[in-house]
């Protein structure tokens, strides 16, 4: 473990008053708390703070549900930069719900300085929500989490809310996150990548496929599921009413047919 920047500690002090106590305190914007979204009349996107911090990281991890090929192309350049300078990253993902796409992990996986996981999900352990980016410079921790999956929609345009922190590596909170992300990293039911993407190919397709099965298929509409009485129910009901109006609180149905 390095030794912790005696700077480093009072910045992030400085963050957090700013952040949590007092928004008119004075500090340095990198060491602040900060709620991440996108709102393109405010020129912010979640996009942009993950290439930020990417481009500054000397390890980074990633957590996240959903990966398309859509999500990661605007990351490649910087993705690329990192593999150059031997940057080394961890990125795990889950087959929940067969939607990642194999394309995407593919490229992943040909960056040389990134490792590649799946956690596969079932039953027993039940769905993988996770949308977290851990990014370490020195002895500071960069963490965001919150509700952006690896997706062009979700880190760009979509209305996601998450929050960012910064943390010493000796911080409760980055402790959690870290131990968290490498319980799933080592889980038995996550599988390294050479172990799980042609099974998980062939999945995908059959999925893509019965998709497309179903969205060519006809829309059901509500009025063609409503119960309707056949002629014999509809006898019995009327003749039920007749009863009722006559007075009688006792009716007796013979139906030899059941």
């Amino acid at each position: 473990m390095t030794d912790i920047f005696p700077k480093t500690i009072d910045e992030i002090k400085q963050g957090i008053q700013t952040g949590y106590i007092d928004s008119a305190i004075n500090s340095n914007l990198a060491f602040r708390p900060e709620l991440i979204f996108n709102d393109y009349k405010k020129g912010k996107k979640v996009l942009s703070s993950i290439e930020e911090e990417l481009r500054r990281c000397n390890e980074f991890c990633i957590s996240v549900a959903f990966i398309t090929l859509s999500g990661i192309t605007p990351l490649l350049q910087t993705l690329s930069e990192l593999e150059k300078r031997g940057i080394p990253g961890k990125v795990l993902t889950t087959d929940y719900l067969v939607f990642s796409e194999p394309a995407a992990i593919e490229k992943l996986a040909s960056l040389k300085n990134i490792e590649v996981k799946m956690f596969c999900s079932n039953q027993e352990n039940g769905g993988f929500h996770t949308k977290g980016y851990i990014f370490r410079k020195e002895e500071t921790y960069r963490i965001i989490i919150g509700s952006s999956n690896l997706t062009s929609n979700a880190i760009t345009v979509n209305k996601e809310w998450n929050t960012k922190i910064v943390s010493t590596q000796r911080g409760t909170v980055v402790q959690e996150v870290l131990g968290e992300f490498n319980n799933l990293w080592i889980d038995e039911h996550t599988h390294a990548y050479e172990q799980f993407i042609e099974e998980y190919r062939i999945r995908y397709r059959i999925a893509k496929e019965q998709k497309k099965i179903a969205r060519s298929q006809e829309i059901p509409t509500l009025e063609a599921y409503k119960l309707k009485p056949n002629k014999m129910q509809a006898a019995f009901i009327q003749n039920l009413e007749v009863l009722r109006n006559q007075g009688a609180n006792k009716a007796l149905l013979i139906s030899a047919t059941g």
